[in-house]
């Protein structure tokens, strides 16, 4: 059980990392310095990013004239350079948590967006997550938001997935009708993945 308590707690702390981008350009960079990138289609516009308590991120769009909007999250789990060498420590020490623990903070984020609610997950097919996102684990959960975070939309489908001494990186899917998300999510599924 106390085990439990510290992978949450470290889990807690990794979601509440973010640079808060702002813009495609500062998210470019955020990818590069971790090894990803993103493409996004036309017909969507920049959206600003509402600070909240309950899950940081990084870049957001919203299809215009559309109640569907998409969120991505960053959470390097090593970066290309570091203030000092006491922060590259403390960092470097979180790397097996992080490389093995994906599935558990993918399950904190949850409880924190939908004010404390579980919701099954869906693990994808290893070989389909390596060719789609060239990354090591993925999965996703269609869930109601209940939160500052979700605050304007009711549902949400979260996809997360993982690459080894990389990244975590989420797409959060927000609308206030499970159709609208159906219908919109198609053809940004595949708009980040790993290098």
């Amino acid at each position: 059980m106390e085990i439990k308590k510290v992978n949450f707690l470290i889990a807690m702390i990794i979601l509440s990392i973010s640079g808060y981008s702002q813009s495609l350009e500062k998210f470019n960079i955020t990818l590069n310095d971790c090894g990803m990138n993103v493409v996004i289609p036309s017909g969507y516009i920049e959206k600003e990013i509402i600070k909240n308590n309950d899950m940081n991120y990084d870049y957001a769009i919203k299809k215009a004239d559309s109640d569907f909007e998409l969120r991505y999250a960053i959470r390097p789990i090593r970066f290309k350079k570091y203030e000092n060498t006491k922060i590259q420590e403390e960092i470097e020490s979180q790397v097996p948590f992080r490389n093995s623990q994906y599935y558990i903070i993918l399950q904190t984020t949850i409880l924190n967006i939908t004010g404390g609610n579980e919701y099954e997950i869906q693990a994808f097919n290893k070989d389909a997550v390596k060719n789609e996102f060239n990354a090591d684990w993925g999965a996703s959960a269609f869930i109601e938001l209940n939160s500052d975070f979700g605050k304007g939309y009711k549902y949400c489908m979260v996809v997360a997935i993982h690459k080894d001494n990389v990244a975590d990186a989420y797409y959060f899917y927000l609308s206030n009708t499970k159709e609208n998300i159906s219908e919109n999510m198609d053809p940004l599924f595949h708009t980040l993945r790993f290098n």
